[in-house]
């Protein structure tokens, strides 16, 4: 049988690299090979993760939190202290990574995070493929981010890159060995959403500030509701929301934040339009999950995967980065189109089929074979 490994740098967690892992190591399962995934550090918490009795997760150091400091950080003797005691102890996991793969003896291994490659043995390279999970920008803007790639570029089998436009620009910067492979839904079903009559709006995302905007996009929909009083958002995740948000929040009754979900297409199902206000992502789950739902998504151009997420004005409406105004009108001019609602809702079924876990788990399964064959 043969040993697929995925390393994570943080275990029981909820993010998008956990459902793509878990989704296609699943699927990998029914195919009969045997999956493990590897974190160095867990999430603080008690997050229970359901999956296949079959998969096998394995922490490092289930103590200690992903809490590094950076170079930057260090503005005195006490920060320079704390910087060394941090990264002499994150070696030491490290050091029990190596040891744990090679234990191990996986046939595949696959780095969820740039991370993660300065701890595979230098004897598994040659079965290593590095997945980005986010976009060539943000890659641009994280300088550690690129030079760990440049570093292991030429020494592991390839990197993963989860869009077309992605993985062409990382041939044009000069990057070898990269190869596309879509983000796969979770979930796959006939039922669709009843877009018309549900008046609903939602996001269910990661929150925060910095990336997903969540704080523009209350802003965003506080307007737009005011104009629909018969319509309502409801907002699922995790994370922090600033007090000006939790105001606005609380100021107007058709906006919910309802905090975490396990059952993400049961939302979906009960909703119309998806939104997202990132400044970039890798590749959306939630778009995705959105669109199997019959959902269109209104967003700004995130980067260079949107294009491939969303067919502008069939499944969906892709405005200008910051373009709040234009924003508001797409997203209006939808809640009150019910013909075109309606089309986008049809479109986004027979879209979302690409991206189920059986058309993308040949892909996966062909590099394997590439790495047998090499």
């Amino acid at each position: 049988m043969k040993k697929v490994l995925f390393l994570q740098i943080k275990g029981k967690s909820k993010a998008g690299v956990w459902f793509v892992n878990k989704t296609i190591g699943e699927e990998l399962i029914k195919k009969g090979y045997d999956v493990t995934i590897l974190a160095i550090r867990n999430n603080p918490g008690d997050i229970k993760l359901e999956h296949d009795p079959k998969m096998k997760l394995h922490t490092i150091n289930p103590i200690d939190l992903w809490e590094i400091s950076r170079k930057k950080d260090i503005k005195s003797t006490k920060t320079f202290i704390k910087y060394i005691k941090e990264h002499k102890k994150l070696k030491e996991d490290y050091k029990k990574a190596k040891e744990y793969i090679k234990n191990l003896n996986p046939d595949y291994i696959i780095a969820s995070h740039y991370q993660c490659l300065d701890f595979v043995p230098k004897e598994y390279y040659s079965k290593t493929l590095h997945e980005q999970h986010s976009s060539m920008s943000d890659v641009y803007s994280k300088r550690a981010n690129l030079k760990t790639l440049k570093k292991y570029n030429r020494k592991i089998f390839g990197m993963i890159w989860l869009s077309k436009a992605t993985k062409n620009e990382a041939d044009r910067i000069g990057l070898k060995n990269n190869y596309c492979i879509y983000n796969p839904v979770r979930f796959n079903f006939d039922d669709k959403a009843d877009v018309v009559n549900n008046k609903k709006l939602i996001t269910i995302t990661r929150i925060n500030n910095t990336e997903k905007r969540i704080n523009l996009m209350i802003e965003i929909v506080d307007e737009v509701l005011r104009k629909n009083p018969e319509w309502t958002f409801e907002l699922y995740g995790s994370g922090y929301i600033d007090e000006n948000t939790k105001k606005l929040i609380d100021s107007n009754p058709q906006i919910k934040y309802l905090g975490s979900t396990d059952v993400a297409e049961k939302k979906l199902l009960s909703a119309s339009i998806n939104l997202n206000t990132s400044i970039y992502e890798g590749f959306s789950l939630s778009i995705l999950e959105a669109s199997m739902c019959g959902l269109p998504t209104v967003s700004f151009n995130f980067g260079e995967s949107v294009f491939e997420e969303i067919i502008d004005n069939e499944t969906g409406y892709i405005v200008k980065q910051n373009d709040i105004h234009a924003y508001k009108n797409k997203l209006n001019y939808l809640m009150n189109d019910i013909e075109k609602l309606e089309k986008m809702s049809n479109n986004n079924k027979k879209f979302s089929q690409q991206f189920v876990v059986d058309n993308v788990i040949d892909d996966w399964i062909s590099l394997f074979n590439k790495i047998d064959n090499k």
